[in-house]
């Protein structure tokens, strides 16, 4: 009785960038519906560093409920992919890219500008399913620094909103 093992598919290129320049865009809307669409049920989301002291690991659903708390806040987290290196024997692409926070206007406690506008450099190591349709897991390595001031902005934002609806 002999087994054979079928290859393992090989994702286009295309397919894993198509992929990953989806997951990158939902961050410009938060819209997660759209994300739900690239993300496999047994998603996994991990942050790095640990110094950052983002919650995690995440599933599905609790990486979907992160995005609509950060929607709560701001209308959009923009972010831009800097460069791009996919690897369909692995089935990863490796994205590096920087973004830009825009805060709900009605939840800053002040109208400077440039205090609630901050900008940070992410890579994400993404591992797509066979397809290459669905991302099953990003490991995030964060701007330890700009984390920092977003959090501390969310937490003031949240606190603003918290008081508005009292």
């Amino acid at each position: 009785m002999s087994s054979t093992t079928e290859p393992m598919r090989v994702p286009d290129v295309s397919t894993l960038t198509a992929t990953a320049t989806a997951y990158i865009d939902m961050f410009r809307t938060l819209d997660t519906e759209a994300l739900s669409h690239c993300l496999s049920h047994e998603y996994s989301h991990r942050f790095a560093p640990t110094s950052a002291n983002l919650p995690g690991p995440m599933d599905h659903r609790g990486f979907i409920a992160r995005i609509k708390h950060v929607r709560e806040v701001m209308s959009s987290f923009a972010v831009t992919v800097k460069q791009m290196w996919p690897n369909p024997s692995l089935r990863q692409v490796l994205v590096w890219a920087s973004s830009e926070t825009n805060f709900h206007r009605h939840l800053r406690d002040s109208d400077d500008d440039e205090e609630w506008t901050k900008r940070g450099e992410y890579m994400f190591l993404m591992t797509m399913n066979e397809t290459g349709e669905e991302i099953i897991d990003v490991l995030e390595f964060v701007d330890s620094k700009a984390t920092e001031d977003i959090v501390g902005l969310v937490a003031r934002a949240l606190e603003k909103k918290s008081s508005a609806e009292s």
